[in-house]
C-alpha cells in the first residue's frame, strides 16, 4: 500500500475511533473486556474499611425495622470503643426520632451519613437534630446496570455533597475532596471481601475495628438496595453498603481507573494503522495485538479501547491482504495475458523462417534449378535456418538462466575491468567510436559471460539503431554498481520505453534492421538474476541511456525478490 494511501487510511482510522469513543459507542463490547480483567487480578484484602451489617440475624435479635436512633447510638458507641477512625451511617435518617443519643455519639468521631437526591431534584438530607454530615449515596449505573464510576460531588440547587465512599475515603487520610469529577474504582476490593459483624453480635460483645473506617448499613434482602459491580462474584449484586465501604478502599489505596482519552485513543489507533500498513508484515500485526494485550494486563488502571484497538489491527492487516491478493491477482492476470502474447509472437516468429524454408526446399525440389540457382537458395535455406536456431537458442536462454543457482555460479568480479575489455574486443568489430569510462575497485559478484552479454546486446542496439558514437560508463553511487549506454541517435519514444523490453517487441527505430526482438528482454533477466534492475532514460543529448544498477560485492539487492516480480525494468524521463 503506497505512503499516501496509508496515511489516508491511518487518518480516517484515528477520526473515526476518536468519535466512536467520544460518543460511547464502544461501551457494549469494551465495559465487559475491562471488568473480565479486573475480575480476573487478585484481590486486595480490606484494610481500610469494616462492616456493621444489620442483617437478617440482627433483625431476628433486636427486632423489626426500623430501630430506635438509640440502637444506632449503641452502635456507633461500639466502633468508637473499638477505635474507629470514623463512622459512616448508610441509613436515611431525614426524619426526627428521639436524636439526640444518636447526636452525642456521632459527635465523638469524624462520621457521614447518607443523603440521597430525590425525583424532585431536592436533596434528602439527615435530619437536623442528628447533627451528622451528609454524604450522597446515589449509585449511577451505566447501561447494563452495573456500577463502574462515582460522582466525586453532587451538586443540587445551592447545595453539593461528597460522595459517601469520597468522605469515607477523607476520613482515613487528609486529602482534599476533588469536586464534580467522575472517579471510577477498580473494586480490586470486592463489596463481598469487606469484612463483616452482624449489628446484633456488636452490641454483645466488644469489636476490634481500631484505624479503620466502620459502616452501618442493612445487609438484609428485605432492606436497602443492591448493586452490580464489576467484581460481583457470579454477576450477584450486593448490598450498597457494601459497595460503599469497596469504593472506599479503592479510594484509600488510589486504585482507580483511568480512562484514555479518545483523542488520544485515535492517534493511537492512527499510529497503529499507519504502522502496520508501512511493514506489511503479518507477523508485526499479530505481534501489535498481543503488545496490546500485554499492555492492558501489565497497565490494569489504564482503561484502554483493546477491542477497538485490536479491531484496528486486524482491519489493518485485513486491508493489507485484501490489497496485496488484488496486486497478486492482477500481476497473475498480467502474467497470463503477456504469456499469451509471448506465445502469440513466438509462433509469429517461427512461422516466417519456418514458411521461408518451405518455400525454398519446395523450390528445390520442384524445379529443375541451375548449379548457381541451386546454391543461392541453398544460401537462402541455411540463413533462414540460422535465424530459427538463433531464435530458439535466444528463448532456451531466456528460460534457463532463471534457474541457475546464483551463488554457484557467480563470483566477485572487477566490473569495471570486465566491461573494459569488452568495449576493446567490440571496437574490432566496427569503425565507431565507442568510449569508455569506469571507475575502479567497482567490485560485483557476478557471471562475468552474462555481463559481457549486457554490453553486446546493450551496445549492439545502440550501433545498430543509431549511427552517432556510443558512451559506456562504470560507476559506484550510493552503495550500488552502475553501467550506463548512452547512444546519441534519436533516441526512445516514451511510448515505447517500457515496450522494449518486452520479448519479441522493437521500437519505432528498429525499422528497416534485423532483430529478433529479444536482446533488451536478456538485459533485463540477466539483471534481475543478479538482482539488480535496468532502467531506460531520455539522455541529455537526446538518445537513449540504459542504466543497469548492480549491488556491490556483499551489497544489498537492489531490489526485493518480490518488488523485482512487480517491476521487472523502471523507465524514466529525465
Amino acid at each position: 500500500m503506497r505512503g499516501t494511501t496509508a496515511l489516508l487510511f491511518a487518518m480516517l482510522t484515528a477520526a473515526a475511533v476518536t468519535l466512536l469513543l467520544a460518543f460511547r459507542l464502544d461501551q457494549t463490547y469494551e465495559l465487559p473486556v475491562h471488568d473480565a480483567l479486573l475480575r480476573a487480578f487478585p484481590q486486595r484484602p480490606a484494610t481500610a474499611t469494616m462492616l456493621i451489617e444489620i442483617d437478617e440475624a440482627s433483625l431476628r435479635s433486636i427486632g423489626r425495622w426500623p430501630w430506635p436512633r438509640s440502637v444506632l447510638a449503641s452502635l456507633v458507641d461500639r466502633a468508637i470503643a473499638g477505635g474507629a477512625r470514623g463512622v459512616v451511617i448508610d441509613v436515611l435518617l431525614a426524619e426526627s426520632a428521639d436524636d439526640e443519643q444518636l447526636a452525642r455519639a456521632l459527635q465523638r468521631t469524624p462520621n457521614a451519613a447518607v443523603a440521597v437526591l430525590g425525583e424532585n431534584g431536592e436533596w434528602v438530607l439527615p435530619a437536623a437534630s442528628v447533627h451528622a454530615t451528609p454524604a450522597h449515596g446515589n449509585f449511577e449505573l451505566d447501561h447494563d446496570g452495573i456500577l463502574r464510576r462515582v460522582a466525586s460531588t453532587k451538586q443540587s440547587r445551592d447545595r453539593s455533597l461528597p460522595a459517601v465512599s469520597v468522605a469515607a475515603a477523607s476520613m482515613y487520610s487528609d486529602r482534599p475532596i476533588p469536586v464534580g469529577v467522575s472517579l471510577a474504582p477498580a473494586f480490586r476490593t470486592p463489596a463481598r471481601a469487606i469484612p463483616r459483624v452482624s449489628a446484633a453480635k456488636a452490641l454483645r460483645q466488644p469489636i476490634n475495628v481500631r484505624g479503620k473506617i466502620v459502616f452501618i448499613g442493612p445487609t438484609a434482602f428485605a432492606l436497602g438496595d443492591r448493586v452490580l459491580t464489576p467484581t460481583a462474584a457470579h454477576h450477584q449484586p450486593d448490598p450498597g453498603v457494601a459497595v460503599h465501604a469497596a469504593a472506599t478502599e479503592s479510594l484509600v489505596h488510589s486504585d482507580l481507573i483511568h480512562t484514555m482519552p479518545p483523542i488520544v485513543s485515535g492517534i493511537v489507533a492512527g499510529a497503529i494503522a499507519a504502522t502496520i500498513l508501512g511493514k506489511r508484515r503479518r507477523s508485526f500485526a499479530i505481534v501489535i495485538a498481543l503488545l496490546i494485550i500485554a499492555l492492558q494486563i501489565a497497565r490494569p488502571n489504564i482503561a484502554m479501547p483493546i477491542i477497538t484497538l485490536v479491531a484496528i489491527t486486524i482491519l489493518a492487516q485485513a486491508a493489507i491482504e485484501t490489497v496485496t491478493t488484488a496486486k497478486t491477482l492482477r500481476q497473475s492476470r498480467a502474467d497470463r495475458e503477456q504469456e499469451v502474447e509471448s506465445k502469440r509472437r513466438l509462433a509469429h516468429e517461427l512461422k516466417t523462417p519456418l514458411a521461408s524454408m518451405r518455400g525454398l526446399t519446395q523450390l528445390l525440389g520442384q524445379f529443375d534449378l541451375s548449379d548457381d540457382e541451386r546454391r543461392r537458395v541453398t544460401t537462402l535455406l541455411e540463413s533462414e535456418a540460422g535465424k530459427l536456431q538463433s531464435l530458439v537458442q535466444e528463448m532456451l536462454d531466456l528460460e534457463r538462466l532463471a534457474l541457475r543457482d546464483f551463488h554457484s555460479t557467480s563470483s566477485v568480479i572487477d566490473l569495471g575491468a570486465i566491461v573494459t575489455k569488452r568495449i576493446e574486443f567490440l571496437r574490432a568489430s566496427t569503425d565507431r567510436a565507442l568510449s569508455v569510462s569506469a571507475a575502479p575497485s567497482v567490485l560485483v559478484r557476478a557471471d562475468a559471460a552474462l555481463i559481457e552479454r549486457v554490453i553486446d546486446n546493450l551496445v549492439g542496439n545502440a550501433l545498430k539503431y543509431t549511427e552517432d558514437d556510443v558512451d559506456v560508463r562504470v560507476a559506484k553511487y550510493d552503495g550500488a554498481a552502475m553501467i550506463e549506454v548512452e547512444d546519441h541517435g534519436p533516441g526512445i519514444a516514451p511510448a515505447d520505453r517500457a515496450r522494449v523490453f518486452e520479448r519479441f517487441v522493437r521500437g519505432a527505430t528498429a525499422a528497416g534492421t534485423h532483430g529478433l526482438g529479444l536482446g533488451l528482454p536478456m538485459v533485463v533477466e540477466i539483471a534481475r538474476w543478479h538482482r539488480g534492475d535496468v532502467a531506460l532514460e531520455e539522455a541529455v543529448s537526446g538518445g537513449a541511456l540504459f542504466r543497469v544498477t548492480l549491488p556491490t560485492s556483499g551489497g544489498q539487492a537492489i531490489l526485493p525478490v518480490r518488488d523485482r516480480r512487480d517491476r521487472p525494468f523502471s523507465t524514466g524521463t529525465s
